[in-house]
């Protein structure tokens, strides 16, 4: 399946929309700020990108602070925690889900703070922040460097999975997979799981890969989530 550059090029716009917004965002966070505060502003910056609707069950932003960024929540379950403020070394897990001519971008970072302010992932000096954010670009390096688009969802799962126990993390998405395809109806994205035993290539649409993990006994979850789409022999970041 060759899938269409026009998609393609709607997927880039969207993505660029999450990544420019979240950029901007790290600018404006501070102690104090609650989930609801930070994904109201993370809504309205993507709506001035040029977002349209947002596609995961109409909820644009899902916000997870410090402890509660452990927690693997459908959209559909998802309610902001008014109560639950930035404190001055902290974690903000930020899942984007923006449209541009009703195509996804899907895409999810965690943002570090210390000492009341944002570090960029170069500064992180956090001993468990730094663990975790290594482990998200290995995941990430992984795929990109040593994965092959022949390979089928389940063993792309496999591979990444004894990478994270490795690690010495754990997986905490609530339906155990890493990733899933990228496709305008939500109801037919298939995952990056045990039992599926499509290639890559045969199913030919970008995909995300968006390992939600934490360290065994820790105390955040990290995520970070990019799309990837096949070139040649390659898994490529959109």
């Amino acid at each position: 399946m060759i899938y269409p550059e026009t998609q393609l090029e709607n997927n880039r716009r969207a993505q660029r929309i999450a990544s420019e917004t979240l950029d901007e965002l790290a600018g404006l966070l501070h102690p104090g700020m609650n989930e609801d505060e930070i994904a109201t502003l993370t809504c309205e910056l993507m709506e001035k990108k040029g977002s349209g609707p947002f596609w995961y069950h109409g909820v644009g932003a899902l916000v997870l602070l410090g402890k509660r960024s452990v927690l693997s929540l459908s959209a559909r379950n998802y309610v902001p925690d008014m109560n639950n403020c930035l404190k001055e070394t902290d974690i903000v897990t930020i899942d984007c889900s923006p449209t541009f001519n009703g195509e996804w971008g899907d895409y999810a970072r965690t943002i570090f703070l210390e000492n009341g302010k944002v570090v960029t992932e170069n500064d992180v000096t956090d001993e468990e922040f730094r663990r975790g954010l290594e482990a998200e670009l290995e995941l990430h390096r992984i795929l990109k460097e040593e994965l092959s688009p022949d390979m089928t969802y389940e063993e792309v799962y496999q591979i990444l999975t004894e990478e994270i126990h490795e690690l010495g993390f754990v997986n905490l998405d609530f339906h155990g997979n890493l990733g899933h395809s990228i496709e305008t109806d939500e109801k037919k994205r298939i995952c990056l799981e045990m039992g599926n035993n499509k290639s890559f290539r045969e199913y030919g649409k970008p995909f995300t890969l968006e390992p939600h993990i934490c360290l065994r006994d820790g105390k955040y979850g990290y995520k970070r989530e990019n799309i990837y789409y096949i070139s040649d022999d390659r898994f490529v970041e959109l």
